[in-house]
């Protein structure tokens, strides 16, 4: 008898058509939701495979209407070409100096004033703390021309008035026009990392800082020595922002900057105007002749786009895992 009933039970046949129609509709669910991913990793994903697929393209080709993804023919012209009008080497050089030094020192005073506004108490607290949120909110465009004076006639708040024959220096066209503002906490998105430091030492137990007052240690030893090493999510995700911000930035570079040598975002936007232009030229070498087609254009403009966003794309298909975890924690989601 046993045996008959599951027999009933088990034959396809007799099987409940509930059970059935959901196993149906699941189906279709993971299908749908497996073409909706495909479809949207190809949305993010055209522009990049775009770019890699016209920056190897041969210039012999560039005209061909039938060339769309796959090239007949693989070069590396336009890349060398865009290399030597970007200048990378030196360009290259000159953005990593702002965006190490710069990273470093906004990393560093962040974190020190994103600890003083959680853990102490002073006069105007809340209004300061406004005001650096309020360096968020104000457009850059509406300091830069006073930034712009600041750096050109620069004298250290006075200091060098006080050495005989020396007023002051220049520091436009160097690194110290984004190094010298991160130093203070003032450097570039530097109100954002501030509030990221605030709100993670916020969320850290005063116990912890309580202990470490019992065995001796002062302020500064317990933030280096207690919060600091509890701080690795904050410290990643405010570094991870921090390069890519200072590496990608035009605005106060074009501003900043005028030699030859320019970061690599100006000089990439220098390459724009020398392809529309319709000519460029690299220590008398002949780069791009007026007889340069669109085509031919478009293929040196996205080799020169590779260049410019490789390094930052490198660092985030390293530190993705870290970056993603950080963000969780130091609740910059939900």
């Amino acid at each position: 008898m046993f045996e008959a009933t599951k027999d009933f039970f088990e034959n396809k046949k007799y099987q409940n058509p509930y059970l059935m129609k959901n196993k149906t509709k699941s189906f279709f669910f993971k299908l749908f939701r497996l073409l909706f991913i495909i479809g949207l990793s190809y949305l993010f994903l055209f522009p990049l495979l775009y770019m890699i697929v016209t920056a190897f393209q041969d210039p012999a080709t560039a005209n061909d209407p039938s060339v769309i993804w796959i090239p007949k023919k693989l070069s590396l012209a336009g890349v060398v070409n865009a290399w030597y009008c970007l200048r990378f080497s030196e360009s290259a050089t000159l953005t990593a100096i702002i965006t190490l030094f710069g990273t470093g020192a906004s990393v560093v005073s962040c974190a020190m004033v994103g600890y003083g506004f959680a853990r102490f108490e002073f006069p105007l607290k809340n209004v300061i703390f406004i005001l650096v949120i309020l360096t968020i909110i104000v457009p850059t465009q509406t300091i830069i021309m006073s930034q712009y004076l600041n750096y050109w006639f620069f004298d250290f708040g006075g200091i060098l008035k006080l050495i005989p024959g020396l007023k002051n220096v220049n520091l436009l066209n160097t690194a110290w026009v984004f190094v010298l503002p991160a130093i203070f906490a003032t450097g570039l998105r530097n109100g954002l990392f501030i509030f990221i430091f605030r709100q993670f030492f916020s969320g850290q137990p005063k116990d912890l800082e309580e202990a470490a007052r019992i065995d001796g240690c002062g302020p500064f030893k317990t933030f280096v020595r207690i919060m600091v090493p509890l701080a690795g999510p904050a410290f990643v995700t405010v570094i991870l922002f921090s390069v890519v911000w200072h590496w990608n930035d035009y605005y106060n570079s074009a501003i900043y900057f005028t030699n030859d040598i320019k970061p690599v975002s100006c000089m990439l936007s220098n390459l724009s105007d020398a392809l529309s232009m319709g000519s460029a030229t690299m220590d008398g070498k002949v780069l791009f002749s007026r007889d340069t087609t669109r085509y031919a254009i478009r293929m040196y403009l996205m080799a020169g786009t590779m260049l410019s966003v490789l390094p930052p794309l490198l660092l985030y298909l390293f530190t993705q895992k870290f970056f993603t975890e950080s963000i969780e924690r130091t609740g910059l989601v939900g």
